[in-house]
């Protein structure tokens, strides 16, 4: 059966867009989910009612932020404690580098919900999709 026009594959659509499969009502606030898109894995978090995608990965030392704390909108890696804003993507403790390529902030990428619930992820950062 051919999916919906306004559903992306499953394998990316053509306007940079992948549906992952997973219902945003199933993400739990305190269990992120990670999902494999055609531009890598993301984190999908459930935020004050809203879903937000970001790079899984922390970017000091690659550990998995989905299997991080989140508390207060922040995600603390689990492997070294760097904690990141679940708003902006930015870092927000001090004791870190403040530059290089390990104090960059998280890539956030848009999402939007399909006509089935699922979480679609757009290639492009923002908030949301169309």
């Amino acid at each position: 059966m051919d999916a919906p026009i306004d559903d992306p594959p499953r394998g990316g659509g053509p306007d940079g867009e992948f549906d992952t499969g997973v219902f945003a009502a199933d993400i739990d606030p305190a269990h992120p989910v990670p999902a494999d898109t055609p531009w890598g894995t993301v984190a999908l978090y459930a935020l004050e009612g809203e879903v937000r995608a970001f790079e899984a990965f922390c970017p000091h030392m690659l550990g998995p932020l989905f299997a991080g704390s989140i508390a207060d909108g922040v995600v603390t890696c689990p492997w070294h404690a760097w904690r990141y804003s679940l708003d902006d993507g930015t870092r927000v403790d001090d004791e870190r580098p403040a530059e290089g390529p390990e104090a960059r902030p998280l890539k956030r990428f848009g999402v939007r919900t399909s006509p089935r619930g699922t979480v679609v992820v757009l290639e492009r950062p923002g908030d949301a999709g169309p």
